[in-house]
C-alpha cells in the first residue's frame, strides 16, 4: 500500500501528514486543558497513527535496501 492509498474508513495521509497529525496530538494530549471526554479518543488516534507510521517506515527501509543491494550488484556485473 502506497502513501495515497485508501484503507476503509480512514482519511489519506501522506507521511508527512500523518506525522503532523500525531504531533498535534501529542501536543492536545499533553495540555492541562485537553478535555478529559475527548482524551481516550486522541490517545487512540495517536497511537494508531503511530502504528501506521511504523509501518510505513519499516516498508520503505526494506525497499531501499533491496533497491541498494540491486545496485550493488549490477555494480558487481559491470
Amino acid at each position: 500500500m502506497t502513501d495515497k492509498e485508501v484503507q476503509p474508513g480512514k482519511a489519506v495521509l501522506s507521511y508527512e501528514e500523518g506525522l503532523e497529525r500525531l504531533t498535534g496530538l501529542v501536543d492536545e494530549i499533553g495540555r492541562d486543558d485537553c478535555p478529559m471526554d475527548e482524551l481516550e479518543t486522541r490517545v487512540r488516534e495517536a497511537a494508531d497513527l503511530l502504528r501506521e507510521l511504523r509501518r510505513r517506515l519499516a516498508a520503505t527501509e526494506v525497499t531501499v535496501e533491496k533497491v541498494l543491494d540491486e545496485l550493488e550488484g549490477e555494480a558487481g556485473s559491470d
